[in-house]
């Protein structure tokens, strides 16, 4: 029996080693981008678009089915709002700290 070396396809993972619902040091770094951009909703809108193909760009080389990757995608977009609130909620007591490590 041969198979045709274009129609084989890799298997999709059974295990992902590394669940976007729990990557809180990514999604930190992408919700304190988010929140600088909150005022400017195309620009905020676009980097949360690239932000999301990269990921599931990188789902996909990594051999992560599609419906799958979708879902991880989500649960990633639903980390990053939570930060994005976390950030809101500190930022309003007074205790969002700056990059340089002052109080914004």
């Amino acid at each position: 029996m041969t198979t045709d070396l274009f129609s084989w396809k890799p298997a999709s993972c059974a295990v992902l080693a590394f669940p976007q619902g729990r990557r809180i040091g990514k999604a930190r770094k992408y919700a304190s981008t988010a929140y600088r951009l909150e005022g400017e909703p195309k620009r905020l809108a676009s980097y949360r678009l690239r932000m999301r193909n990269e990921l599931l760009r990188m789902l996909h080389e990594g051999g992560v089915d599609a419906a799958t990757a979708t879902e991880q995608a989500d649960d990633f977009d639903r980390l990053i709002d939570r930060e994005i609130e976390r950030l809101k909620v500190m930022d309003q007591l007074g205790l969002l700290v700056d990059e340089l490590g002052g109080t914004a």
